[in-house]
């Protein structure tokens, strides 16, 4: 699981002990979340004469501000790059880069915010090849001067959906649209740049929506979706009520079927309203049936970081450099997260479970040694789950099992319970309601 963007920047701009705390807090397995993912942003660089609305920390530096014939600043981003080494530093193993959109001298607009008018292009056509070469060129600096090796590349960030439009009313982040016909030109020319400069980092697309994506994947022509190594989709809904608008079995049929790994790569509360509790297992419960029924490799959250009075962010703290002390809170979609990141490690397996596949994630290590089951109460009233486990680990089969939980409630934070323990290996747990609970079978 993982966290990225600007939220990233601001943090890597702190003294060092507050830039520690944070990166102990998310990646740390021991102090805090123990994500184990982070998406680097290669930012395109804000237009200075247009893209002067932009959000705090949004406007990601790029590394060739000056146009086509200026050298490259590899002293730009320099915050966010702190940040990356940092968590590599607590453990993270698994990178992503990505982009937004292009530098804004290579789009039509000249803006990064995107184009006038609904879904049009802004990648001019006369940059398609400096585009990718642009992102093979940093992705391999990376590797050779700061020994960060990014395992996957995506160029594209919600091509399809069509909102990446000049709206000076409203703070802006950068993002382009991609029409399919160009991003079958970027996929390939990004596929023949990796392979002149022997660079092994593989290709991820598109950052879709999910319930856009299986439209995408049909109309890839076939050397397109074989320099796709790794598929990513958003599964956002724009209420807590609807979540089967994210298509995840649909979506998850089509990726098996190509034979290509399957990221959920983008995800937070999406104009979601309410208390924050309601909010935060709402989320667990969005988590839940991303897991069960998307069944991605990768979860990752969106903006881990956010600045205070956010519906979003698992950390909260306000985006000054002038407050003194810092001052960071967890929020409540902190502990949350916990319940998932701190019992389920890379690795495991989480096992079918339609029944119950809005409530309840069952997960094992490989050995089968470590059973980890978290149930995901919305409800106002209790809910008790039945689950036999000697179906799922068969050396539990006939013996007796004890159960270690952490809850998280309106009045706990990932609170251990007293350890239940069972005759046999059928296990009867009951969620309190308004919570969700972290079940660990020994």
């Amino acid at each position: 699981m993982c966290g990225k963007d600007g939220g990233h920047r601001f943090a890597g701009g702190l003294p060092k002990q507050d830039m520690d705390s944070v990166l102990d807090l998310l990646f740390d397995h021991a102090k805090g979340l123990g994500l184990n993912i982070v998406r680097y942003n290669i930012g395109g660089g804000a237009n200075p004469a247009v893209d002067t609305n932009m959000r705090p920390f949004a406007d990601i530096p790029g590394f060739r501000p000056g146009g086509p014939s200026a050298p490259y600043d590899w002293a730009a981003d320099e915050r966010q790059r702190k940040i990356l080494l940092g968590a590599m530093e607590r453990g993270v193993t698994v990178t992503e880069a990505f982009s937004n959109s292009p530098p804004f001298w290579m789009t039509i607009s000249g803006s990064v915010t995107g184009n006038i008018g609904w879904g049009k292009d802004n990648l001019d056509p006369n940059y398609y090849d400096a585009f990718v070469d642009y992102l093979t060129t940093i992705v391999k600096h990376f590797e050779e001067a700061w020994g960060i090796h990014f395992d996957t590349i995506n160029p594209f960030n919600e091509p399809v959906e069509g909102w990446w439009n000049i709206d000076r009313r409203r703070k802006a982040q950068e993002g382009c649209n991609f029409s399919i016909p160009t991003i079958s030109k970027v996929l390939l020319s990004l596929q023949k740049s990796l392979d002149e400069k022997k660079i092994s980092t593989k290709i991820s697309a598109f950052d879709s929506w999910s319930q856009n994506t299986c439209q995408v994947l049909l109309r890839m022509e076939e050397d397109c979706l074989k320099a796709i190594n790794q598929v990513n989709v958003h599964t956002y809904v724009n209420v807590p009520t609807k979540e089967e608008g994210a298509q995840r079995q649909k979506v998850k049929q089509r990726v098996s079927l190509l034979g290509k790994k399957l990221w959920m790569s983008e995800y937070g509360p999406l104009s979601w309203v309410g208390e924050e509790l309601d909010i935060a297992l709402a989320v667990g419960r969005h988590i839940t049936l991303d897991l069960n029924d998307l069944q991605p490799s990768a979860w990752c959250y969106w903006q881990a970081l956010e600045v205070s009075g956010s519906s979003w962010g698992l950390l909260t703290a306000p985006f000054s450099y002038e407050q003194k002390p810092f001052v960071v809170s967890l929020s409540k979609q902190y502990f949350v997260m916990m319940h998932f990141t701190r019992w389920i490690r890379p690795g495991f397996q989480i096992f079918d479970n339609a029944s119950l596949k809005d409530t309840l994630v069952i997960a094992s290590n490989l050995s089968g040694s470590s059973l980890v089951l978290v149930g995901t109460n919305t409800s106002n009233y209790n809910k008790d789950i039945r689950v036999d486990l000697s179906d799922l680990a068969s050396g539990l089969a006939g013996t007796s099992v004890q159960a270690a939980l952490f809850r998280t409630s309106a009045v706990e934070n990932h609170v251990e319970l007293p350890i239940l323990y069972f005759d046999s290996p059928i296990v009867f747990v009951r969620l309190a309601l308004k919570s969700i609970t972290s079940i660990i079978i020994s």
